[in-house]
């Protein structure tokens, strides 16, 4: 079985500062916390949120979408 890269993950972030990846799944959103640097403390159960002082720099990474996305995403991984 191959891997997951980070390169492999499309980035969805919505202007609320939560942060999810396609494919979806809980391996995968701590492989792009790691490509993102961002420490497991904003990991909350289903999704990272972004540091405060790091929004711009990681939402110019992500592909923009509605909270509702969000959900949609998390449900369909679930």
């Amino acid at each position: 079985m191959q891997e997951t890269r980070a390169e492999d993950l499309e980035f969805i972030a919505d202007r609320e500062r939560h942060l999810v990846c396609e494919p979806y799944s809980i391996k995968n959103l701590h492989i792009m916390a790691k490509a993102l640097r961002i420490h497991k403390c904003w990991f909350h159960g289903n999704h990272y949120d972004i540091p405060q002082r790091r929004i711009e720099e990681i939402l110019s990474k992500c592909k923009i979408v509605t909270p509702r996305e969000i959900v949609r995403i998390i449900r369909s991984g679930s």
